[in-house]
């Protein structure tokens, strides 16, 4: 596993210990806790989160969680005379990677699909524009927009676009992946481990998906 994307547990245990208010919000049917996933396409950790806590936790939860996707990580952008260039922490094939699924973000309307998508990449990310076409088989959803966008202009502004958001939060990214939790980037270890946890926790009055 590469080490760049390994936890810093030291950090992270320092940032669990102050403790997080629960959602105000009245009902079971109307909470709903907004989840920001800041990743990278080739980090392990980004790919098992995905698959084993993010995918898991928002068939569980459906109507009482909205995901937001940020693909970026620790790239690097560099605006140049016509467009962008990044680096990106595992090389060419992550930005490329993350290029596609900004513009699978931007171009599926449908967030269960968008993480549909995310979820089929991310599985085998190695070979983007391979798995890019199958997984747009698979979930149904428009390829021809997808690669038009990845393949152009559009691509690199949605990428530049998750850099700035990624780099603007307060505090900064030092691991990937980062969640959010309605604003909140305390408790990551938990988050980590146990995402589902973590998001019933913050219900003022627990779905029964958070009890069953």
């Amino acid at each position: 596993m590469n080490s760049e994307c390994l936890l810093n547990i030291e950090i992270l245990q320092l940032q669990d210990q102050a403790a997080t208010p629960l959602s105000e919000k009245d009902g079971p049917a109307s909470q709903k806790v907004h989840a920001a996933v800041y990743y990278e396409a080739l980090c392990p950790d980004s790919r098992s989160f995905v698959l084993k806590q993010l995918n898991p936790t928002y068939q569980k939860l459906l109507t009482n969680i909205e995901v937001e996707l940020l693909p970026y990580g620790k790239a690097k952008t560099t605006k140049t005379s016509d467009g962008y260039q990044f680096m990106c922490q595992h090389g060419p094939i992550e930005c490329q990677a993350n290029i596609i699924h900004a513009c699978s973000i931007d171009v599926i309307k449908d967030p269960s699909v968008q993480l549909q998508f995310v979820a089929c990449m991310i599985e085998n990310n190695i070979d983007p524009i391979r798995i890019m076409k199958t997984c747009a088989e698979r979930i149904s959803v428009d390829l021809e927009s997808i690669k038009k966008c990845s393949n152009t202009g559009r691509g690199q502004e949605l990428l530049a676009k998750y850099g700035e958001m990624t780099n603007s939060l307060v505090p900064r990214v030092s691991f990937i992946p980062t969640i959010t939790l309605d604003g909140n980037s305390e408790h990551q270890v938990r988050i980590l481990k146990n995402l589902l946890k973590e998001v019933c926790l913050r219900f003022k009055v627990p779905p029964k998906e958070c009890v069953s």
